[in-house]
């Protein structure tokens, strides 16, 4: 795999081939073992009435109708950086620390981000990851950056911090304490299998009993479920240890008692 920025991509009339005026959508509901060579993961799409996407990858099975859960971890911590980089590079070298081994341009990192501490004051560069350099675990190697460093790297004084895409790793879970990525487009029944995870727009999303008319604005539960937002502050009920704070969007139509609802997914 080579390096490269991820794409988003709007689909309309002008660009989606359509078959008797009707827009055909239907790569979003696939899944496979093997990658797609034309996406890359974390690579967005935007649908023609407002529905977006992301390409993914499972690290276990993924329940449609529910919220599934990002579940990678850094590449690796504050550290200081063992090798200077002069300002205008569009590289920097990951020190030597605790990590995985990755394959050159490794469908993981690319997508993932760097964060490059100066060490004087409080400033970052903050930098998306492009490509890398093959590596064994545990030692430096060289990431590549989406744009150059506006500021040099300095042994000695500057840290850096690198986190791998945050798409090539989900999965419907049970933990409150683990961000929901978005629903699934179609089952996904097994770990590394590619698929489209929805992160926007008109969608359904299993509802818990509490959610009726009125209850309008949601979190997401521990188990990629919805319930009131208001169930997440209020000790008193009975959902509220599984019920996150992080807000997943509104009912457009219908509640838990009658049809639906449609939500709005806020991505």
């Amino acid at each position: 795999m080579g390096k490269g920025l991820a794409k988003a991509t709007l689909y309309g009339k002008l660009n989606l081939a359509e078959y008797k005026g009707a827009a055909n959508f239907g790569f979003i509901y696939e899944t496979s073992t093997t990658k797609n060579d034309f996406w890359n993961i974390g690579d967005r799409v935007v649908l023609t009435d407002g529905r977006e996407y992301r390409y993914a990858k499972s690290s276990a099975a993924c329940v449609s109708g529910q919220g599934c859960e990002f579940t990678v971890v850094g590449v690796n911590a504050y550290t200081a950086a063992g090798v200077s980089q002069a300002a205008g590079d569009t590289q920097v070298t990951i020190p030597v620390s605790a990590h995985s081994a990755f394959g050159q341009n490794d469908e993981s990192l690319r997508g993932g981000y760097v964060v490059i501490y100066d060490g004087v004051g409080n400033d970052v560069q903050f930098r998306s990851i492009i490509g890398n350099d093959a590596t064994a675990a545990d030692v430096a190697f060289v990431v590549y950056l989406d744009g150059p460093l506006t500021e040099a790297v300095t042994v000695g004084t500057s840290a850096i911090e690198a986190f791998q895409n945050p798409y090539a790793g989900l999965r419907t879970g049970t933990s409150a304490s683990l961000p929901k990525a978005g629903v699934p487009a179609v089952k996904v029944t097994a770990a590394l299998t590619y698929f489209w995870v929805q992160t926007a727009g008109p969608c359904w999303v299993a509802p818990q009993g509490t959610v009726i008319t009125k209850q309008i604005g949601c979190c997401w539960r521990h188990d990629g479920s919805l319930a009131p937002a208001t169930d997440g502050i209020d000790a008193a009920a009975a959902q509220h240890a599984n019920v996150a704070s992080q807000y997943a969007g509104y009912t457009l139509e219908g509640n838990y008692a009658g049809i639906g609802p449609l939500f709005m997914l806020k991505g």
